[in-house]
């Protein structure tokens, strides 16, 4: 499958031994109140656009830096999280509901109408979103300061749809399930819940520098061949998130053990790099035939 990254997955239930909580110890976190509920943290969302800017062509490049100004794309990769807690309409647009129960993704089903716009020919979900902002961002005939933003919410959102659990709908995409990470249940400043631990803690858990992590990232797309693997469309991409979110999904109260975070570690590393491989791929293409645009798709 072309778009499906070669790393091995087993069942959570036997890949590793679950622990039960008692429930009166678990805090739940809220899907609006914690940072965690975003895709990958800060950090993943630079470290995907650090992989895309080193498969930039020149051209692109070039027009990047005429969009962005001084800003970096890893720079300004986060920013969609911020521009977020003021503009709330924009939460649905980070992540797609695909049922837990559900192998595929269906646009009607899983991608809901914008709220008092029912005849929008876009909906509300990051599969949708990207294909938009890929359409805003190659009209020319737009303003510079609405492509510039279209630009910052396609390198924050392919990001977005690489997080697995950005691409279930149960429990919240896992936010509503709180776990006990390598025998801790509090992450940081917030309790440990699936969600939040894909965000971050296994990310964190791997201990490397920026550079490091960057290099470590181009070495891996180097030994598997990954450039191979940037077409398709968000709708695959959603999918093969899903099916890795299925697979590594956790009840309530599990703890989260070194076997567990040693398979997670591996998709962690394929989805960022395939992530930063297929934005790149989106902006070479957009920015280097100003002509392309992007058609509302069909069900």
């Amino acid at each position: 499958m072309q778009n499906q990254a070669p790393v091995p997955l087993r069942r959570f239930v036997r890949g590793f031994s679950v622990r039960w909580f008692a429930a009166t110890a678990i805090v739940a976190i809220s899907c609006g109140s914690a940072t965690q509920a975003w895709a990958w943290g800060r950090e993943g969302h630079r470290l995907t656009a650090l992989v895309a800017e080193d498969h930039l062509t020149p051209e692109t490049k070039a027009q990047v830096k005429a969009l962005l100004g001084n800003d970096s794309m890893a720079e300004v990769a986060p920013w969609a999280d911020d521009y977020r807690q003021n503009h709330p309409e924009t939460g649905a647009w980070h992540y797609v509901d695909i049922p837990k129960s559900e192998a595929k993704y269906d646009r009607m089903r899983d991608c809901p109408l914008p709220q008092g716009d029912p005849k929008s020919p876009w909906r509300d979900c990051v599969t949708d979103r990207i294909l938009y902002f890929e359409g805003q961002l190659g009209d020319d005939t737009l303003p510079k300061e609405k492509r510039a933003f279209a630009l910052k919410m396609l390198i924050h959102f392919v990001g977005d749809l690489h997080q697995p659990f950005h691409a279930m709908g149960d429990d919240r995409g896992g936010n509503g399930v709180s776990v006990s990470f390598l025998g801790s249940t509090q992450c940081g400043e917030y309790k440990c819940n699936l969600h939040g631990i894909w965000d971050e803690s296994i990310l964190e858990h791997e201990g490397l520098s920026e550079d490091k992590f960057r290099a470590h990232l181009e070495d891996l797309i180097v030994q598997n061949h990954w450039d191979k693997m940037t077409g398709g469309a968000p709708s695959a991409w959603a999918e093969v998130s899903h099916h890795y979110a299925v697979e590594m999904y956790a009840p309530n109260g599990a703890l989260i053990n070194s076997d567990y975070v040693a398979q997670a570690t591996k998709i962690v590393d394929a989805e960022l790099a395939l992530g930063g491989l297929r934005l790149a791929r989106i902006l070479n293409n957009i920015l280097g035939d100003a002509s392309a645009t992007a058609t509302a798709p069909t069900k």
